[in-house]
């Protein structure tokens, strides 16, 4: 028999975070962590209570890497080129990590304050974007409600194959809808 295994928690989530990319999010089971990690499954109890701390785990995951694109994203830039980037970076994670993506949008639901925490941080990467536009809370908070509801919009139609026409590029596209949302900061200020 070889070396015991030593896990850790951000092993086994990264186990089930590459299972749920291959097999899908909601086909994901201790049993195959486990399996994918070469170890017995009684073995992540020692990380995890059962199945649904797991997906909280796995939502937690999600969240932090989709806030670390973005925010690696919006580095070194400002207003308008931050908000492109950033929105960039949302779709390029949604599409490359789709199951992933559907991870992040039961966070909601969660009752868990880290992973709250986690989503808040992801809108409070876009309230420090926002502060050169001299805003205020409300103001703010319209914006950031409407931009990160067209950004899940778009790949979320995308993911479900509704742009697949050849007449006009997808990419364009989305760049177009961005540039729109970004115009309308100059003026869309309550007076």
């Amino acid at each position: 028999m070889g070396p015991k295994r030593r896990l850790s928690t951000e092993s086994i989530l990264n186990a089930a975070a590459e299972l749920a990319e291959e097999n899908g999010l909601e086909n994901v089971s201790l049993l195959q962590v486990a399996e994918k990690l070469g170890v017995k499954s009684p073995s992540l109890y020692n990380h995890f209570s059962g199945f649904k701390e797991l997906s909280l785990g796995i939502s937690k995951l999600a969240i932090s890497r989709l806030g670390d694109a973005i925010r690696n994203a919006a580095v070194g830039k400002s207003k308008d080129n931050a908000l492109m980037a950033i929105a960039l970076a949302y779709r390029k994670f949604a599409g490359e990590n789709p199951e992933l993506y559907k991870a992040i949008l039961r966070f909601p639901t969660y009752n868990d304050s880290s992973i709250q925490k986690s989503g808040h941080a992801i809108v409070s990467i876009l309230y420090q974007v926002m502060e050169p536009y001299h805003y205020n809370k409300k103001e703010t908070i319209h914006f950031v409600r409407g931009f990160r509801s067209a950004l899940h919009g778009f790949v979320s139609l995308e993911e479900a194959g509704f742009f697949r026409s050849a007449e006009a590029d997808v990419d364009k596209s989305f760049k177009r809808l961005v540039s729109c949302l970004i115009s309308a900061l100059d003026t869309g200020k309550d007076d």
